[in-house]
């Protein structure tokens, strides 16, 4: 049997089937992932130059997250998509930054 995507049980958490305690209890046991495939963000330095910020735990040496440590990911993951862009923006970011240049 394969794992859930935290996707797939996140739809199931917000729709009623699961309780938060339940996802968090299926994560720690290896039947839903802990981790989410999001794409890379980007926030650009004072120069315009593009940076990607990065979070995560040094040091698990194999050891399975914890319900806090979960809680605070998807806080840091919120808090890094209200501040950056993703490489869509990034690019039109760009476009019209040398368009604004040329000028």
């Amino acid at each position: 049997m394969g794992k859930l995507t935290v996707k797939q049980a996140n739809e199931l958490r917000e729709s009623g089937v699961i309780t938060k305690e339940t996802l968090a209890t299926l994560q720690k046991n290896g039947i839903v992932s802990t981790r989410t495939n999001s794409s890379e963000r980007y926030i650009s330095t004072e120069n315009g130059n593009w940076v990607t910020p990065i979070f995560y735990f040094r040091g698990l040496n194999g050891s399975k997250y914890s319900v806090d440590m979960n809680n605070l990911r998807e806080e840091m993951n919120n808090l890094i998509i209200k501040h950056t862009v993703n490489k869509e923006a990034m690019i039109n970011i760009n476009a019209k930054t040398k368009g604004n240049k040329s000028k």
